[in-house]
């Protein structure tokens, strides 16, 4: 019986596997670009991180392949002429060398892609924030604004002074923790001073109080939605910048070494000239 007949056997399937999945990894690879748009940034970034995500999947391919035929003895003796088109092993590491370039591309473009998509959100951000704000102004000057703030003046007076009346309740208030401190204040100052209630509420419910409380809200919103942004893109830089970065050494490695011992790579040092 032939002693490499087993080896033969456990080959096979190794390779039909690996075939299969590389065929159907750039079968899924030529799906992704379509439809086609080149032009657009989002679509860039979109097929970049998709095409990063599935890069392992030809590799374990290629891994399986070869790993075939070195149970063939063919990886380190056995070459057919390198000549013949119809070498496996040669288009293998052919596109091993090809996706490792492939990937090696997408990082640089990948990155540049991700900051320009960061400055236009951060921009949009800004540009959001200073219309809420031009909007904000526009809505304080208007006199149904100024009428609520006044209505709202009154109604606080009215029942500030109504507490200050009913010593009970007066009471209950300056010993209540739910009552802020600045008002237990004021309602102590009111027993000597009745204008004292009056000046807090102007002081705490005009419009200025209001536009300050609602540019504190706008410009808050607006850092985290920024700080967001600078993350999401930090993260999505990283994660597949340094994965492609990782494939194409990968593939490269793969790629080049296989073409070096199969003699289509000529690498080494020049010898000296004998004298």
């Amino acid at each position: 019986m032939d002693s490499r007949q087993p080896n033969s056997l456990a080959a096979q399937p190794l390779k039909i596997v690996g075939i299969i999945l590389i065929i159907s990894s750039l079968v899924d690879y030529l799906i992704l670009l379509f439809p086609p748009n080149f032009l657009q940034r989002q679509w860039q970034m979109a097929l970049t991180t998709q095409l990063v995500e599935r890069g392992i999947i030809p590799m374990v391919g290629l891994a399986l392949l070869l790993a075939g035929f070195g149970l063939e003895g063919n990886l380190s003796s056995n070459y057919p002429n390198r000549k013949t088109p119809i070498d496996l092993k040669f288009w293998a590491f052919l596109l091993s060398s090809f996706l490792g370039l492939v990937f090696l591309l997408l990082f640089p473009l990948h990155l540049n892609n991700v900051r320009l998509d960061r400055t236009e959100k951060l921009e949009q951000i800004n540009a959001r924030a200073s219309q809420l704000e031009a909007q904000l102004q526009t809505q304080l000057n208007t006199p149904d604004i100024k009428k609520q703030i006044e209505s709202e003046q009154s109604r606080l007076k009215s029942q500030l002074s109504q507490l200050m009346e009913n010593e009970q309740r007066l009471n209950e208030a300056l010993n209540s923790p739910a009552v802020p401190e600045p008002l237990k204040e004021v309602l102590r100052k009111s027993k000597e001073n009745p204008k004292a209630i009056d000046e807090f509420v102007e002081q705490r419910f005009n419009t200025q109080t209001l536009e300050n409380q609602q540019l504190t809200q706008i410009r808050g919103q607006k850092e985290q939605l920024m700080e967001q942004t600078k993350i999401t893109a930090l993260k999505s830089g990283l994660q597949t910048g340094i994965s492609s970065l990782l494939l194409a050494a990968g593939y490269i490695a793969i790629g080049w070494s296989g073409l070096k011992n199969m003699g289509y790579l000529k690498v080494g040092r020049r010898k000296a000239p004998v004298r």
